[in-house]
């Protein structure tokens, strides 16, 4: 049986391998992108754009902070749709086409899709204190170009893949399955272009997401201000208290 044990052994010593260039491709892919210094120092950024849907277009301004805060605001005919999260209280939301004002919580896919969203760093950046687990996954050739994939692993449960250019490595490509509204299983690919120095980390300006296959919407970024000053509570659920009732006037006591 011993046989078994050197079988064992292999497959130890393959995914030890597996890891160790997974970290190395992280390695690079931070340099490449501006080095950890650099990364370190974009704290917060507010971006404005626009999201073209089968439906339209819309507009956004986004603000995002470390380390998975994040406020969104939509415009689209006169309303405003604007959803958040500071990564402690379940994510919110807010239309301003109703009245009176209602701070709502999320229903649950959308506070699940939007908080796998929230964070502000690529998961290859400081990959092990985040706690995503890395292994490589060999190379693939898309439309011509190869790619080297990544699968990455949170907590043993929420399991992707991140696609890096073999001549940059920049991440172009997020594959990954989740649950649509109605329930059904879905495969998300997210594709990265167009990258711009801000502050000299390199971002995408150009995101497309397709589902199942099809291309559904395209994020076209127009600009990305670092560092912006932020107000307190802007991430956070607005607390709205009902207004104070005064009290009624006392009554005259007749003698």
């Amino acid at each position: 049986m011993r046989f078994l044990r050197f079988a064992f052994l292999a497959l130890v010593a393959s995914t030890a391998l597996r890891a160790d260039r997974a970290a190395e491709l992280a390695r690079i892919h931070v340099e490449a992108i501006g080095g950890a210094k650099r990364i370190a120092a974009l704290k917060s950024i507010r971006a404005t754009g626009h999201v073209a849907t089968g439906k339209g277009q819309v507009r956004f301004t986004l603000l995002a902070a470390r380390p998975a805060n994040l406020r969104l605001e939509t415009e689209l005919g006169g309303r405003t749709l604007v959803q958040g999260t500071d990564g402690e209280e379940p994510p919110w939301e807010f239309d301003t086409g109703k009245w009176p004002p209602q701070y709502r919580p999320m229903n649950e896919a959308s506070a699940r899709t939007f908080l796998a969203d929230s964070e502000f760093d690529d998961p290859l950046v400081a990959a092990a204190e985040r706690g995503y687990t890395l292994d490589y996954a060999g190379e693939m050739t898309v439309d011509g170009r190869k790619l080297l994939r990544v699968l990455v692993t949170r907590k043993f449960a929420e399991t992707f893949s991140v696609l890096l250019d073999d001549e940059t490595f920049f991440i172009v490509m997020r594959v990954e399955h989740r649950e649509s509204a109605g329930g059904r299983r879905v495969q998300l690919v997210t594709h990265y272009d167009d990258f711009r120095p801000v502050e000299g980390v390199l971002l995408p300006h150009s995101i497309t997401l397709a589902v199942d296959g099809k291309a559904t919407q395209q994020t076209k970024i127009t600009r990305i201000e670092p560092n912006p000053e932020i107000s307190v509570g802007t991430f956070s659920r607005p607390k709205v208290t009902a207004p104070a009732v005064a009290a009624p006037p006392p009554t005259e006591r007749r003698l």
